[in-house]
Formats: C-alpha cells, structure tokens, sequence
C-alpha cells in the first residue's frame, strides 16, 4: 500500500480529490494533507510518503519551490503538480525538476486520476518488487482509509459542500443512513488562537492542534460516545457523539476542558448542538454548534454553550444606534466618563440581545472611526499606516465582549489625549484662521480651504475653533459678512446686490434672507433706520 500526501490550498479541492477515487482499491493511502507548500514540506517529511500532489499557486510557499525542495529529499518520491490552463509552462517548468505526471484542473476527472495513479502504482511495484498479495500492513492502511473517507464526508456534510445524491450514497455506503439514537454535536476551539499564531511557528502550531485532537479523542471516545472526529482549520475540531443526551455530552465536553487545561496548559470553549436523531440532519446540527460556540463573545472563554442559550436571548424592537458624531464630540470635548458609557451602552446592548454579528457590525464601525480620527490628528502617514496595522492586529486577537470594551476604552482614551495634546500645540493656529477670514471675507471660503490654509483636517479645525471662540467656523464667518455688510449700509449707497458680491455673498435674494435672519430687518429696513435726518 503507497502513501499519499495532497497539497493545495483550496480545502474543497484536497476533499475532492480524496474523493474522486477509490484510493485503497488501486493500491494507495492518502495519509495526509496540507494547505500551503511551507505545510506541505512538514507533512512530507513527517509521512515520508510515495506519491506527492502539489497545486502550483499557493501561499507561504507556492508548488514550484515545494518540489524543489522535496526533491532535495527524496529522489524517489512520484511528484503530480495540479496545474491550470494558463499556467501550463509551471508545468513544463516541473517536469525539469523531477515531476512525474500533471493534471490539469479544469479538465481533471475522476478517470484521469485513476489512470495516472495506476501508471505510477506500475511503476513503484516494478522500483519495489511488491507486486501481487495484500499485507497485513494493507489491512491496517484499507481501516485508515475508511476512517478518512468518513471524516471527509462528515466535514462535506457539515459545511453544506456536498449535493443531496452524494449524500444519500456515502449514506448508503457507509451504512449510516439508519443510524439511530440520540445524536449531539460539540464544536470545540482554542481560545485566543489568533494569539498564539502570532506567537508560536506553523510548525508548533499543527502538533498543538494534532496533540489537542488526541486528547479530545481520548475523553470522548472512552466511553463509546464519540462516533467521528473531524477539523476544517488549525485549532478548532467537531466531534459527533453518539448515544449521548445533552447532560452527558455537556459532561463530555467541560472533561475536554479540563483535560486540554491540564495537559497543554490553554483555553477551550465548546459549542453544543441541541439532540438530532439523523446524520442526514448533521449540516443544521452544525451551525447550531457553531452558532452557539460563536456566543463566548458574550459568556467568556473555557466554557460550554448550549444551543438552547439562544432562545433566552432578549430582543429588543430595534438595536441601539451607533452614533459616531456623537462619539466624536465627547472626544474633541476631552469626556472621557461620557465615552465609556457610550461604548458600555451599545456593547450591552449587542449582549443582552446575544447578537453576535451586531457586535462585529459595531467593532468594525468603532474601528473606523478610530482610524478616520487619526487621520484627522496627524499629517504623519507613514505613522499613521502604522498605526492602523497595529490597531487591526490587535482587535483580531480579542475573543470576548469584556476584551473589546477595554481595549476600545483604552485606546479612545489614547486618543482624547492626542486630542489634548493637539489643542495645546495648536492655541495659534486659530489666530490664523480668524485673521484670514477677516482679510477675505469677500472671497470663497469653507471649511475645505481654512484647513487647508493651517494644515488642519476640517473635522479637527472645526472642533478646534468653536473650542476656542464659543462658535462654529461658519457662523462666525457668516457674522463677518453680515457685519461688513452693515458698515456698506451706513456708509455707501451702494445697492443691497452690490453690497452682497462685495462681502462674498453672491446671490442677492439669499443674502437678503441671511440678513433678516441675522438682524432682523432686511438691508433696505436697517439702511432706513439708522440712516442719520438731515436738517436744513
């Protein structure tokens, strides 16, 4: 029996290639798989398999280097590179560094890959002189390539990937379709994962979560109740138990919390799918135990969650609003007490209705705002693109509710201190802006050209002047005009058109309108009653 390993980073391309034959008939084991070229290596070399199947285009390290480095290796390997239509000089290309046969994709059916694979089961039984007779060895491989046909189906299932006729014939064949008694699903992950894959090698990270997958086998199987363990991503499993009601499967699952605790020393929570009676049903039971596991955003980490939970959830009519400009205000003031309570008020509210997308809706729409508010702080880009780097890495490694309200509240505090900052070094930039919309009050003028004139974003200068004059920007340019336009009034007799060109108010009727509603009188009113009688 020749050993396999597959290599691409399209999940649904590894399960269908696992799929399309039957492996175990023509002489072959696929023992492993992995998702980028880096993964591929490790695997190659902790599994030492026969045949390779790499993708060309891949992450981390992509299929033309992987080969070339496996051929350092062994030279005896059977390398088959998957390739597109567009990328067929790769192919070429591989066929130079040692590659056996390629595929490519788009054409690549189920008979082609037999075939290939047949060709180089000749070519090994001739390299090996092992033709004819099945070992003892080929007993054990045909038992493991049974429990990898039921994994892939189970994870297929789970993920909605497979069509109804694929379902009822796996089913079949695995004389599972009849499968009776109480089903549960648990859906277990490493808590706080995006940490540690910052912290720890892709290397550490894969036996980490192959060492986690023992343990989770060890507690659930003990007993008879786990039936299939299977994982679409590094640090999360799915376990179907069987014969299991939900006191014991809740049992099961705190067993592995504790175990994983103990052992590797790390946080798990687990989701819990209410009862099913039917594998057919297992896609449902799968997003109730993911949807359930998704709710330590709100419960904490290292714990198990029913599906159940979600039905005392409390919904409001309408979800509280997220109101930046508000936001914004009680930063530009320096309130930081009215900042925590916002954030506190929107977040609690997210979590009394166990909503965990408008949680993510408001995290996103927070961050955001934080970036557009360093923008309008700092003329440092290169600064500035660092920072929001740092501010994206750090939200993604917060799991729950109580970890993104202190981490938001940290650094909005952060900020209403540049906030400060920026006013103390920015008292005579004001100065400036008064001066120049009194030297121009006849020309345009708007926000956009005053905080272009002081080097300042609009939302800032804004903020900065009604800070320090009591009043908007464009009220008090307004009342420039306005009073200019008395002065013309008293001392010329100039028409009330001519009058608004000449203090930069160009339609007449409005600045009419905009007159009475300062004084009001309209211009001709007020030229009449302060106009001084003549005496002869």
């Amino acid at each position: 029996m020749y050993k396999v390993l597959i290599v691409d980073d399209e999940h649904l391309v590894r399960y269908g290639i696992k799929a399309m034959i039957d492996w175990e008939s023509i002489g072959f084991q696929v023992v492993g798989e992995a998702s980028n070229g880096k993964e591929g290596l490790q695997a190659f070399q902790e599994l030492t398999p026969d045949v390779l199947i790499t993708d060309i285009k891949m992450p981390v390290m992509d299929g033309m280097e992987l080969i070339a480095q496996v051929r350092t290796i062994d030279r005896e390997a059977k390398l088959i590179l998957l390739t597109c239509l567009q990328d067929f000089e790769y192919a070429q290309k591989a066929l130079r560094l040692g590659t056996t046969d390629y595929l490519i994709k788009s054409n690549m059916m189920p008979q082609d890959m037999e075939n290939v694979m047949l060709e180089l089961k000749a070519m090994l039984d001739h390299e090996r002189g092992e033709q004819g007779g099945q070992s003892e060895a080929g007993k054990v491989a045909l038992e493991a390539r049974e429990t990898m046909a039921l994994d892939a189906f189970l994870m297929g299932l789970a993920h909605g990937t497979l069509s109804t006729s694929q379902t009822e014939a796996m089913l079949q064949s695995m004389e599972l379709q009849h499968s009776q008694g109480e089903l549960v699903l648990l859906h277990i992950g490493l808590d706080y994962m995006e940490h540690a894959a910052q912290r720890l090698s892709e290397h550490d990270l894969i036996r980490l979560h192959t060492e986690a997958a023992t343990i989770i086998r060890h507690v659930c199987f003990a007993d008879e109740h786990g039936m299939e363990l299977f994982s679409s991503r590094t640090g999360e499993w799915t376990i179907l138990l069987r014969n299991a009601d939900d006191e014991m499967a809740e049992w099961l699952g705190q067993a592995v919390i504790h175990r994983i605790s103990e052992i590797l020393n790390l946080s798990v929570s687990v989701g819990m799918s209410r009862i099913f009676h039917a594998v057919s049903k297992l896609r449902d039971a799968y997003l109730e135990a993911e949807q359930a596991y998704s709710l330590k955003l709100f419960l904490g980490c290292g714990s198990v969650i029913r599906a159940d939970v979600m039905i005392s959830a409390h919904r409001t009519e309408q979800p509280v609003p997220l109101a930046n400009k508000k936001l914004n205000d009680y930063l530009y003031s320096l309130d930081s007490e009215a900042m925590r309570t916002y954030i506190d008020h929107v977040f609690n509210d997210a979590e009394t209705r166990l909503d965990v997308e408008r949680a993510q809706l408001i995290s996103i729409e927070l961050l955001l705002n934080l970036t557009n508010m360093y923008a309008d702080l700092t003329n440092d880009h290169e600064w500035l693109y660092e920072r929001k780097k740092e501010l994206y890495e750090q939200i993604k490694e917060l799991e729950t509710l109580a970890d993104r309200k202190h981490w938001f509240i940290q650094v909005y505090e952060e900020l209403i201190l540049k906030v400060r900052s920026g006013y103390s070094s920015d008292q005579g930039t004001i100065s400036k802006v008064v001066t120049y919309i009194e030297q121009n009050y006849d020309k345009e003028l708007s926000l956009q050209i005053l905080s272009v004139h002081v080097h300042l974003s609009k939302n800032y200068l804004a903020h900065l002047f009604k800070k320090e004059r009591g009043e908007g920007v464009i009220d008090f340019i307004t009342r420039v005009r306005i009073d200019r336009a008395k002065s013309l009034l008293r001392g010329t007799d100039l028409r009330s058109a001519d009058i608004s060109q000449k203090v930069g108010i160009p339609d007449s009727k409005y600045f009419s309108k905009l007159f009475k509603k300062m004084t009001g009188l309209t211009p001709s009113e007020y030229r009449e009653a302060v106009q001084v009688p003549t005496h002869l």
